[in-house]
């Protein structure tokens, strides 16, 4: 391992450990790691699936959809579909409307 690196961070989308109540979405949010420049996570709608999730991004926001499905909607424009595999790049500031099935879940990257 390189000077300086820190130990391997492991944990699973399915993990029922370390999910916090995110006050924001009225979902879940798992924290994998977080330094000045960067922050990242997994995201899953618990209670608020099936309901319109809406705020604005206080930073640049990257997403895999890992599973489930939805949309969102940025800024009033045309909805993004959500599946598998999709990989999206919200600016900062967007004003966002997800709806999502309760199967969803994500991984986030916030810079």
């Amino acid at each position: 391992m390189r000077e300086g690196a820190g130990r391997p961070s492991i944990t699973n989308v399915d993990t029922r450990e370390g999910w916090e109540q995110d006050e924001e979405t009225g979902g879940f949010v798992h924290l994998i790691s977080a330094s000045d420049a960067v922050t990242v996570g997994l995201w899953k709608p618990n209670g608020a699936a099936g309901s319109r999730i809406e705020y604005k991004l206080d930073a640049d926001e990257t997403l895999v959809v890992l599973r489930g499905s939805g949309e969102v909607q940025v800024d009033g424009e045309e909805p993004i579909q959500l599946r598998p595999g999709v990989v999206v790049t919200l600016p900062r500031g967007s004003e966002l409307s997800w709806l999502v099935d309760d199967d969803f879940r994500e991984l986030w990257i916030y810079t």
